[in-house]
């Protein structure tokens, strides 16, 4: 049996934060560029992030690339995180659909935390652990209903948490076998994330 890999790299919570991304989980460890989230060579992430604020980084890999990375989420107010705390791997790749979930990343927690979080976007909706299902299922555990107000991507709806209206949002995923559709991405989270 595989042995069990928790998260790597915990919550990233800036002060005033209005929006939270949430994934699946880290890709493999061998494919890093840095320890920070979407550390993937191929994942397009940060590059869309560049793209939308016309905002380069100055670094590739390494801390550096982390620091300044973290430092354009700061000051937009974008939270990362991801939906699943720790895992087991069904193979040696980075699919998502090779994920056995162990524990799920208690997202509610960190909403308590965070007031100020009104958007929830959920990177991808296909298989049986994206994202998006295995937040919903986080909800449902917890006895928050939501709604869906658009079921055909990009997906959205929302839910009442400790008195707020949360939207969630289920845009592209970024990973790299997603390039083809960067373009599209691009725009719908431009549309979603703080401006």
């Amino acid at each position: 049996m595989a042995p069990i890999e928790i998260h790597p790299f915990g919550n990233f919570v800036p002060p005033n934060a209005k929006c939270i991304v949430l994934g699946s989980f880290p890709t493999l460890n061998r494919n890093w560029r840095f320890n920070s989230f979407y550390p993937g060579r191929s994942n397009f992430f940060w590059r869309m992030l560049s793209e939308i604020y016309s905002h380069p980084f100055k670094h590739i890999k390494g801390e550096e690339a982390a620091k300044e990375r973290l430092a354009l989420c700061t000051e937009k107010g974008i939270a990362i995180s991801d939906t699943i705390y720790s895992v087991r791997r069904k193979a040696v790749t980075s699919k998502d659909s090779d994920l056995e979930v162990v524990e799920k990343m208690d997202v509610l927690t960190i909403l308590k935390k965070a007031p100020t979080i009104k958007t929830v976007i959920l990177t991808g909706s296909s298989g049986e652990v994206s994202a998006q299902k295995v937040f919903f299922e986080h909800l449902h555990e917890n006895g928050i209903l939501y709604t869906v107000e658009q079921s055909k991507p990009p997906i959205h709806g929302k839910f009442i948490f400790n008195g707020r209206e949360i939207k969630t949002y289920t845009l592209y995923s970024t990973s790299g076998i997603n390039i083809g559709r960067y373009k599209e991405a691009v725009e719908q989270y431009r549309k979603c994330l703080p401006k």
